[in-house]
């Protein structure tokens, strides 16, 4: 009891931390920063400590403190190199974006071990030498952010799943809130905007090239429990989910989008067209609605930019219908009833019932909610009355809602959902504030993070993918004058 007491008072000093490095200034960042850099790996050790890849590095010790010394060498080179050079920064950042690879086992179900080294350097650089920038004051959207950030962590002190919210924080939210202010701090040109996208492309045609051949093969390189599926074959790519797949290629589609609808060289123009035929190629058999709804939505705000208001509301209407008319074939031929729960879980892959579930555990406690991280515990209680916060789930059991609103309101209640809102409405003033229509990649950066808030309502992840950080921050950073 008194370790699980500690733990929650250190996830919540850990929280403060990354909220002072959002809001602060000059020494007191860098403080925070500090702090930050050295409660996180504690935290995450002591809540992993007894996990299975903890416990073969307990029983390897050379293995152990090779890494230590690795991991240590390695971020004190990038520290080295971030401080005078924070493009370089910026351009690894984005590279390390989509990759996740699984500590000791292999394959890309685990942790964003790569970025995790870019932030480690540019947080070392930031601790060690400073700010570079006298622009670097904090806003309404660090200021939300921070307030998010800290909410999670004070309702973590009563979630029945301390480990999960520990996960969350330290995994997520406290890591990237320096990247946040790292990415952020950038000088973001015209040139460093063209390379980091052309980069996103790039990476993007390669993951859609890698796709195609498992689509070829039906064999799928990681996450292989998926080639058991008997109804479709969907493929993934170098991702563990094809949705994350799908998702990471939606936003691709709707920077180069954005890019296409204001070039007037025909050259570039038909190159851009092909990318996006390719992609979306790539996309299909990732069989992701989810992700094709992410792309509507992003495409959509770009047309309201660009065309007139009479040809956007056409075109809106036009999908709107388009997207009728497949659902209602798509229940037809499939014989699906939506009014039907077993039905309903069959046409959306069970989340009918998660849904459902998370709606009954915010009705049960609709203000403060059951605390951070706890909706699985909560959901499983309900479902398998035997079942114990802190235990493997069942096998084959989902319990993760697969929609952001939903989590939020069962875990954290209206104080949760309020502040949800009041970061989307400061992300949105922040992206689309101000003269957006003379700026190409303000359109592109607002369509790309209206495109991944609608996906997380389909699939969740919200500030749980650095994406969106990287989205805010690089949006914020254009912004100051």
């Amino acid at each position: 009891m008194l370790g699980h007491s500690l733990a929650r008072v250190g996830l919540l000093l850990d929280a403060l931390a990354a909220a002072g490095v959002l809001v602060l200034a000059g020494r007191p960042r860098r403080a925070a920063a500090g702090a930050a850099l050295v409660l996180t790996p504690l935290l995450l050790g002591a809540t992993l400590w007894k996990s299975s890849q903890i416990l073969r590095l307990r029983h390897h010790h050379a293995l152990a403190v090779a890494g230590i010394v690795a991991a240590v060498v390695l971020l004190a080179l990038l520290a080295f190199v971030y401080r005078s050079r924070p493009r370089w920064l910026a351009f690894s950042a984005v590279l390390a974006l989509p990759f996740r690879f699984s500590l000791l086992s292999g394959g890309t179900g685990g942790i964003l071990l790569v970025l995790y080294a870019v932030i480690g350097g540019g947080a070392i650089a930031l601790v060690l030498w400073g700010e570079r920038d006298a622009r670097a004051r904090s806003g309404v959207l660090e200021r939300t952010i921070a307030a998010v950030v800290v909410l999670y962590a004070v309702q973590a002190l009563y979630t029945p799943d301390l480990t999960k919210a520990a996960e969350e924080l330290c995994f997520f939210y406290v890591p990237f809130s320096l990247l946040f202010v790292l990415l952020r701090d950038v000088r973001w040109d015209a040139i460093l905007l063209r390379r980091c996208a052309m980069l996103v492309v790039a990476l993007a045609v390669v993951f859609v090239a890698v796709a195609g051949v498992e689509y070829l093969t039906r064999d799928l390189i990681f996450h292989a429990a998926l080639n058991g599926n008997q109804r479709f074959f969907r493929v993934n790519s170098l991702f563990y989910d094809p949705n994350i797949y799908g998702r990471y290629l939606a936003l691709a589609m709707v920077l180069l989008a954005a890019a296409l609808m204001w070039e007037t060289r025909r050259r570039e123009v038909v190159v851009m067209a092909g990318l996006l035929a390719l992609l979306w190629l790539g996309l299909l058999p990732a069989l992701s609605e989810s992700s094709t709804l992410a792309l509507l939505a992003g495409l959509a705000v770009i047309a309201a930019v660009r065309l007139p208001p009479r040809v956007s509301a056409a075109a809106a209407v036009l999908v709107a219908a388009g997207v009728v008319v497949v659902a209602v074939a798509a229940s037809g031929s499939l014989h699906l009833n939506l009014s039907d729960t077993s039905s309903a879980n069959n046409a959306t892959s069970g989340r009918a019932s998660l849904i459902k579930q998370g709606a009954d555990i915010f009705a049960a406690r609709p203000l403060q909610g059951y605390g951070s991280g706890s909706f699985s515990c909560e959901y499983l209680r309900r479902s398998k009355p035997a079942y114990v916060c802190g235990a493997p789930g069942p096998t084959g059991v989902t319990s993760d809602s697969h929609a952001t609103p939903v989590t939020i309101a069962a875990e954290q209640g209206v104080i949760g959902l309020v502040a949800y809102l009041a970061l989307l409405a400061a992300a949105l003033v922040t992206l689309a504030g101000g003269g957006i229509r003379s700026s190409v990649a303000r359109v592109a950066l607002l369509a790309a993070f209206i495109g991944l808030v609608v996906h997380t309502w389909a699939y969740a992840d919200f500030l749980e993918d650095p994406i969106t950080w990287a989205l805010l921050a690089v949006g914020s950073s254009l912004r100051r004058p």
